[in-house]
């Protein structure tokens, strides 16, 4: 199967299947891991620095939320 089939069964299967807390984490896990792998135009840039600290924040506030999971690895790309 090509992507979108693969993508398709996929959210019918986590709808189906995963409860929704676990969706949310699921969601945010996924934003951290894209921004971690943003290669910036300018990386000393105002806005990448703002784009930095808005991920350190997202990654806080989760590591807090969810004290089980580490997220050192993230944390430090965004200090």
């Amino acid at each position: 199967p090509n992507y979108a089939a693969t993508n398709y069964v996929w959210e019918k299967f986590v709808a189906a299947c995963i409860e929704e807390s676990s969706r949310e984490l699921m969601s945010e896990i996924y934003k951290i891991n894209a921004a971690i792998n943003h290669k910036p135009f300018n990386p000393d840039s105002e806005a990448h620095k703002n784009f930095k600290k808005k991920f350190l924040q997202i990654c806080e506030t989760v590591q807090q939320k969810y004290s089980y999971i580490d997220l050192s690895n993230e944390l430090t790309s965004f200090s």
